[in-house]
């Protein structure tokens, strides 16, 4: 006695389940390139970083809490508010100069008190940690050290010896432009934006600081 078999669902049945193994591997490929490109992205670092500016003592940098930081990595800007006037954030952006911000003893890898970075890019702190803090001293914090960008070009001349006063009698757009200094007796009770950046661009904080006497 001969049996027929019909076939003719089988060969259905095995097209559909080709088709969920080319999805589940197409699924699989895309899944790992994706988590590639997500892991080839360093997350940026995230810190509270404050200041305070006074004028007969300079300029202090308070690591308020978060990551730590690598100070090879960091870049220090600060800018005038609003408060000097209207759209001079990027007018008066000045990258601050690491070697003028000086580290005490204690956060030292050297164990000796000295600035944050050398001129030869040698680092005094290897890393900025919560509760650390490191300073500028008053005579770094003049106008034609800590804002180059916007120095008056008479003012080696017409500055005072304590480095915040300044001969406004002068005409002429001088003193306009040393109205934006921050070490300026004017300009007490204002604020400038402390930022801080990682050499690839990213922000990891930003905080406002009144200068004071």
């Amino acid at each position: 006695m001969t049996r027929n078999h019909n076939d003719s669902a089988v060969s259905p049945v095995i097209g559909v389940m080709l088709m969920l193994v080319v999805v589940i591997i197409i699924a699989a490929i895309v899944s790992a390139f994706g988590g590639g490109i997500a892991s080839g992205h360093s997350k940026a670092p995230q810190a509270q970083i404050k200041g305070t500016f006074s004028i007969a003592d300079g300029m202090t940098i308070i690591h308020a809490g978060g990551d730590s930081l690598a100070t090879k990595d960091l870049v220090f800007t600060i800018r005038d508010s609003p408060t000097f006037g209207a759209n001079l954030e990027s007018s008066t952006a000045q990258t601050v100069n690491m070697s003028t911000i000086q580290v005490s003893a204690r956060l030292s890898r050297t164990g000796a008190a000295g600035p944050m970075m050398t001129v030869d890019a040698a680092f005094y702190m290897t890393s900025f940690n919560p509760g650390d803090m490191v300073t500028i001293k008053p005579a770094d914090c003049t106008c034609n050290i800590l804002q180059k960008g916007i120095v008056p070009t008479d003012f080696a001349a017409n500055v005072g010896s304590d480095g915040y006063t300044y001969d406004t009698e002068h005409t002429g757009a001088q003193p306009a432009v040393w109205a934006l200094c921050i070490r300026n007796q004017n300009s007490i009770g204002k604020s400038f934006t402390l930022e801080v950046s990682d050499t690839a661009g990213h922000t990891i904080s930003k905080s406002d600081v009144v200068i004071t006497a």
